[in-house]
């Protein structure tokens, strides 16, 4: 409608009174796309000023036919259809429900389908497009949704960001890559990916697929569940919020020999590893990592108490789940020709954190006292259950452990082998005897292969 034609009818559709008929003739005309159906006038000022729009009084508490309506409008009225005196009143088209959700489905379609055609521009790596376009297939239904909270552009300029951000994730022991870093790179704005903003809610997302073993181990949304979906694709959120525990380290340097001389756990972050982390070695080419802080403080009192400085051994606490400062350390003692030996609980997420060590560093990394008989050992009152489902993708890392936990179904802790771990660790300190290599192995504890001292 001509701006100047609208001018001139808005005054007859103007008045207070009738403001509610015209909505509630709206709300049928929206609905049935034609004049049909009824309304009822409420109040003694809607029946006036309708009287006055079309010559016909309606009393209150009295129903009219929408047809009718609609021919006194075209026959008493300078309106062409009630249709136009409606869309005049409101200043816009009647938003019909049907129109609406095409429309609605057409845009969101629209911003699906430029999600995608981005990718070729963006110069990825084949890896990352690959990763990138993947993810984008199962996600459609998603990004469909967001499309409806954050709008087209938002939701093309969030997975622009996200799928720069995978081509420049590193490989699995790669060089350590910082969020916000990482953010200001991909997306020119160091909060890209900050909670609330559509990049966080995207990247978490395409992690969760690429990664649904580790997004399944802690609740979904949770601090934890997010830490360790970066973690896994080598993101560190700075510096400093993460580290690891250790005690016993050996190197070369002034400051690594002073601390062993001292006797002193040590939490290395990010930000000291970047600056120590080429000089770490596990003392005689050993390390023997716990996940439980309770077992490393055990260890490390009895070392510090029965063993001279010059015959301590390399000891290192992940405090559950590998971070980024655990895997640092971990890669860097590995590099120097150290072999991890990992003593964890006997409950899913023990043993699924036991069979990222190994699978991490193949090779460089065997399981401690987490044979059969050491669960069974282990055993004590007020275990909790689990679900052994949990346990079959890990199965191939520990066969007879896992076929005697799904049996039992009840977790048990490192703590009630502090003991034996004592045993191993004097054995490796005075004979340098180390607990089995590469996995159960057919022999059980407590025979051991022999490593000589260096």
């Amino acid at each position: 409608m001509h701006p100047d034609r609208r001018k001139e009818l808005l005054p007859l559709v103007r008045p207070a009174g009738l403001a509610p008929v015209l909505e509630a003739l709206h709300d049928k005309l929206a609905v049935y796309g034609v004049p049909k159906g009824s309304i009822t006038i409420e109040t003694p000022e809607a029946s006036d000023a309708l009287e006055d729009l079309i010559g016909k009084r309606v009393p209150p508490g009295k129903g009219v036919r929408v047809a009718e309506v609609d021919r006194l409008v075209r026959e008493r009225t300078p309106f062409a259809s009630l249709e136009e005196a409606v869309e005049v009143y409101r200043g816009a088209p009647i938003v019909r429900p049907k129109e609406e959700r095409e429309r609605v489905r057409a845009a969101r379609e629209k911003a699906v389908r430029r999600c995608f055609a981005l990718l070729p521009g963006l110069g990825l790596s084949p890896g990352a497009f690959a990763r990138v376009v993947s993810w984008l297939r199962e996600a459609e239904p998603s990004l469909r949704a967001a499309c409806g909270r954050w709008g087209e552009d938002t939701l093309v300029d969030a997975v622009s960001a996200v799928a720069r951000a995978f081509d420049r994730m590193p490989e699995r022991n790669g060089p350590i890559v910082y969020l916000a870093e990482l953010a200001t790179h991909v997306a020119r704005d160091a909060h890209a990916f900050d909670p609330g903003q559509p990049g966080h809610t995207l990247l978490f997302r395409a992690l969760e697929y690429h990664y649904p073993a580790t997004a399944r181990r802690e609740k979904r949304g949770s601090a934890e569940w997010k830490a360790n979906l970066l973690s896994e694709a080598g993101i560190a959120r700075d510096p400093v919020s993460v580290r690891v525990d250790t005690f016993g380290l050996a190197g070369d340097t002034a400051y690594l020999q002073a601390l062993r001389e001292a006797a002193l756990t040590r939490s290395i972050n990010l930000d000291d590893f970047q600056r120590i982390g080429s000089t770490l070695k596990a003392w005689d080419g050993v390390a023997f990592v716990v996940e439980n802080p309770t077992v490393f403080m055990a260890l490390v009192a009895w070392v510090r108490e029965f063993f001279v400085v010059e015959k301590h051994p390399t000891l290192i606490c992940t405090n559950g789940n590998l971070n980024m400062a655990d895997k640092a350390v971990l890669g860097a003692l590995c590099a120097r020709g150290a072999h991890l030996f990992y003593a964890g609980d006997f409950d899913v997420r023990g043993a699924q954190i036991a069979a990222d060590v190994l699978e991490r560093y193949a090779g460089a990394a065997s399981p401690w006292r987490m044979a059969a008989a050491d669960y069974r050992d282990a055993i004590g009152e007020g275990c909790k259950t689990f679900d052994p489902a949990a346990l079959q993708r890990i199965a191939r890392h520990f066969p007879d452990l896992i076929a005697e936990m799904s049996a039992r179904r009840q977790a048990a802790h490192h703590e009630s082998l502090i003991a034996k771990l004592k045993e191993d660790v004097q054995r490796f300190v005075t004979r340098g005897e180390t607990p089995p290599r590469g996995g159960d192995g057919p022999a059980p504890y407590p025979r051991y292969g022999t490593q000589p001292v260096h």
